[in-house]
């Protein structure tokens, strides 16, 4: 892992001298990663918060009555690293398609889950690709999530977000009932037209169970099927 990895932490001890203790969450990463090592990444995205199983399938719900459909749709190489491709469809309360874009992610062997790149080929977003124009590889959830962990998701010239982690162990709605384990993040997206944050739920076997408004708590979005 000499790609990610850049050391050790270190945890104050009850005498005077700190002790050392391996990397957890976020420590010793680099995050956002400027050059990954393809051998640091594993074939398949199966973090237990984000499985990305081939065949699998997600339906959300908008409060407005639109839908989104994302499903894992294939592979590609991004910087180097085999990915694994998500297509996100997003129709309106008429059925009618509004956006549509492909997002790229990579499991490190550690167990940490990387985002490489976004492409929007239609509706509102802004695209970007890991190695292309400044753009890096930054990490999506971590193998082992702790309370006021922050980091990088991704970074570019045109956009930056920013994930801090509020909670590990919450109870949320699912599909099939209350999801607990969920981990809860506050997601920051900046560009030049301004700045946006949500919290997003991640429940364990799932994935992404919910979206919310990080200002009023008014969801956005939430799954009601998942498949695959």
């Amino acid at each position: 892992m000499a790609g990610l990895l850049a050391g050790l932490a270190l945890l104050a001890g009850c005498g005077s001298t700190p002790a050392e203790s391996p990397p957890t969450g976020v420590d010793g990463l680099r995050v956002p990663t400027p050059e990954p090592d393809p051998s640091d990444f594993v074939a398949e995205v199966d973090h237990p918060l984000f499985p990305l199983a081939e065949g699998g399938a997600w339906r959300y719900r908008a409060a407005d009555g639109s839908e989104v459909a994302v499903e894992v749709v294939g592979g590609d190489v991004v910087a180097g690293v085999d990915v694994t491709v998500l297509d996100r469809v997003t129709t309106d309360a008429d059925g009618e398609v509004v956006g549509e874009r492909r997002s790229a992610y990579a499991e490190d062997a550690a167990g940490n889950v990387w985002s490489f790149g976004r492409q929007v080929l239609s509706g509102p977003g802004e695209s970007w690709r890991a190695g292309v124009d400044g753009a890096e590889a930054g990490l999506l959830v971590p193998a082992a999530p702790r309370v006021g962990d922050a980091w990088l998701q991704q970074e570019s010239p045109d956009l930056t977000t920013r994930v801090e982690v509020l909670e590990t162990d919450a109870v949320v709605d699912g599909p099939d009932g209350d999801a607990a384990g969920t981990l809860v993040t506050e997601d920051t997206e900046r560009t030049d037209a301004g700045e946006e944050s949500v919290v997003r739920s991640y429940a364990p076997g799932l994935g992404v169970v919910q979206v919310a408004d990080a200002g009023t708590g008014a969801v956005l979005l939430e799954l009601v099927e998942r498949t695959g």
